[in-house]
């Protein structure tokens, strides 16, 4: 696995690949704090069936990435400067192209109400940071069992 350190200043997105870039499912991983991008994505690499891990450090490169890259999977950090995690989520979901994509909400928020923000907003889970890592890891391979069986279901109805 290969990162690319330096970061476009037109949109600050890092982007992580695998070996096997090509075979797997994209995500898209969003938080202004470079350390725990680096931790996600580290969680995320563990995953086999992740190919190509994409990283951006604000609900705005966020949206700009997933209109031109299309993501299995997106982790949303709730509270960003700009455009926070909440408003991204919704217009991503205004797209029909995510309307069915898992988007986790992630935050160091643990009110109730933020969940529901979360949700409202459109994001399929919530997350609270610090992240587990079992916790974190075994909510992945849930989101991977869905999306190998949409994959399949997609492929016996087409």
């Amino acid at each position: 696995m290969s990162e690319h350190n330096d970061l476009p200043s037109e949109s600050n997105v890092k982007t992580v690949e695998s070996a096997s870039q090509n075979a797997g499912y994209r995500a898209l991983i969003v938080d202004d704090n470079a350390a725990f991008l680096k931790l996600l994505a580290f969680s995320l690499s563990m995953q086999p069936k992740i190919g190509v891990i994409d990283l951006a450090e604000s609900g705005e490169s966020a949206i700009e990435k997933a209109e031109a890259t299309q993501y299995d999977l997106i982790f949303m950090d709730a509270m960003m400067p700009g455009i926070d995690g909440y408003e991204a989520c919704t217009r991503l979901r205004e797209n029909p192209a995510y309307k069915n994509t898992p988007i986790i909400m992630v935050s160091g928020l643990t009110s109730p109400l933020e969940e529901v923000k979360g949700i409202i907003a459109g994001s399929t889970t919530y997350v609270t940071k610090p992240v587990q890592q079992e916790s974190f890891k075994e909510l992945v391979t849930r989101v991977l069992v869905w999306l190998e069986y949409k994959k399949t279901a997609d492929e016996n109805f087409n």
